[in-house]
Order: C-alpha cells, then structure tokens, then sequence
C-alpha cells in the first residue's frame, strides 16, 4: 500500500497561513526534523489541488497545482479558509468533496474551510467549528449542521474541523497524533516552536457581540455605567419603570439572555478590557466589573472565556522577553 494521500485544496482567496500549515504539517519535513526525529520521509503523499492559476487572500497567484481529480482517491482532504467564504464556489470543486466524502475520505476543513464542506452538503447533522467572527453566517448558511461556536478544533469523525487561522495547527497537529501517535505530533511541535495542545477555544479571542439597539437601549446604556454596583432585577426594573416579570421578559426578547446572564457577560467584558489595559490588581479588576470577589469573576470569567483572569492577562498583556 502506498502512503497516505493527502489533497489539500486551493481556491480563490484562500488563506496563505493556512495553507502553509497544511502543507508544512503532511508535507516535506524540514531539514531541521532529523535532529529530533529519524525519518527519511514524510508519511504522507501531499498534492496541493486546484484551478490554476489561483488567487490567494494576499494577492499573489499559484499555479502548480494538481488538477481536481487528483481528489479522487485521496484519504484526507484538507480545505483551507478564504477570503470569502460565503462566495458560491465551482461545482466542480464541491463535486469533488463530494465525492471524496462519499468515499470515506476524512475531511478537514480550516478556518473558514467550513463553507466550502457546508457547500458540498457534507455537514448536515454534523459538529463542526469555524473562526469566531463567521458564527452568524455560518449558522443562517447551514441550519442543519451543529456549531460549536468557541471551540478550537472539533473531531466530528469524518470530518475535522479548526478555528480561526493559527487554530489550523492545533487541528494539524491533533491529527499527526491520531495517525500516528502523540509523541510524533510533539516532535513536529518541536520544529514548530509551538504546543501540541492548547488550553482554552476561541472565546478567549472573540470580541464583545455589538448591543442590540432596541427599546432596551437606555437601560442597557444605564447598566453599563453601573456595573461595579450591586444590580438586583427589582433595583433595574424600577429604573426602566417596569415590572420585575415585564423586565426579564422584553431582556430575553430584545438581548436573548436573563438579567443576570447579560450582566454576568458584560461584566466579563469590562473584566476582559480592564485585565489588558489598566494595572489593577486581580481583586480590583473583580470589584470594578461588578463582581464582589475574585472567585466570582473566576468563575463568570471562565465559563464565558475557558480560561482565568490570571491567564488571560498573561496571554494579552504578556511581558518583558
């Protein structure tokens, strides 16, 4: 039998980085491998597939390229993001996926890769992830498929799929551990100067949703000022001059939360911005969000992030090399 194929396809607009980690995780390894790892060659067959000459997202053109049917046959099909996702693609190309899913292909798609499966209509009834700020169109483009929105990568069998783009290689690295074993995928790691595994998804990265700017709007503005306050549905109601009961309704209607799941957001929010930019203390960070203690921002903070405040600031704010 021969070595693993894999096809790893261009298309107008793609993303060069993701591209590059794709053919840098199943292609040629470099020379600097052998010092970590005796292996003459790597175990997989790689073709980079497409309609030459391509335009990439960074304006250049590729074109040596495989032709599409080079798909057929392949074992993994690889399907970086692009510029623009939601863009019709050839019905040769998602023929091609099609077919290759049909054949048992394991599919694995990038980024905003995603569209191209959810074209191809190989993602009905399946988990998938895209990059964070693609949720919404992903979501109205493919109802029947499941999103799971902040994760950075998701194995749905078949079909793997990654977050924004460096989440490309933690998807890349996942795999070169599944195929063949994880001490192999922590020696490409190795080369690569980077965790074979990170903590965490992409909430960590995603910024603040837009406010709805609904009837809500004054009291939503008024609660955003007094965050750092004690906030009881009674307290809020009677300064939007309703009902308790009418309050938590048109709050579920207008912003899709409870009261109390839109100020625990929003003062993650306020956490997030102060834990980057000021130099308060953890402990004040939590008192001026609104939260009373450290172990209550811990708490909010990590279901709505996956990870701490501490780590978080570390990460965004970083430190002296």
């Amino acid at each position: 039998m021969g070595r693993h194929r894999v096809a790893v396809l261009v298309l107008g607009g793609t993303f060069v980085l993701d591209l590059a980690v794709a053919v840098q995780a199943f292609g040629r390894r470099p020379s600097v491998f052998a010092k970590i790892r005796d292996e003459p060659e790597t175990p997989y067959e790689i073709g980079v597939c497409g309609q030459a000459p391509t335009p990439t997202s960074l304006g250049f053109t590729i074109a040596d390229l495989k032709p599409l049917d080079w798909i057929a046959g392949a074992d993994t099909v690889v399907v970086p993001g692009l510029e623009a996702p939601w863009a019709p693609q050839d019905p040769a190309v998602l023929a091609a996926v099609t077919r290759a899913a049909a054949d048992g292909a394991r599919l694995v798609s990038l980024c905003a890769g995603a569209f191209v499966l959810g074209q191809a209509g190989v993602l009905d009834g399946r988990r998938v992830t895209t990059h964070w700020a693609l949720a919404d169109e992903f979501r109205a483009a493919f109802p029947a498929t499941e999103l799971v929105e902040h994760a950075m990568y998701v194995d749905d069998g078949q079909v793997l799929s990654s977050g924004g783009m460096l989440a490309a290689a933690d998807l890349c690295l996942y795999v070169l551990g599944q195929d063949h074993g994880q001490s192999y995928a922590n020696d490409v790691s190795r080369v690569l100067v980077s965790p074979p595994h990170r903590t965490g998804g992409q909430a960590v990265y995603a910024r603040p949703r837009p406010r709805p700017a609904g009837p809500l709007a004054p009291v939503l503005d008024w609660l955003d000022e007094h965050l750092a306050e004690p906030l009881s549905v009674g307290a809020v109601a009677a300064q939007a001059h309703m009902s308790p009961r009418t309050l938590e309704r048109r709050f579920r209607e207008e912003t899709g939360d409870s009261l109390a799941a839109w100020l625990a957001r929003r003062r993650v929010e306020r956490a997030r911005v102060l834990l980057e930019d000021s130099r308060l203390t953890v402990t004040q960070v939590a008192h001026a969000a609104g939260f009373g203690s450290t172990e209550s921002m811990r708490r909010h903070f990590h279901t709505h992030t996956g990870t701490t405040p501490s780590v978080y600031r570390e990460t965004f704010r970083g430190g002296a090399p």
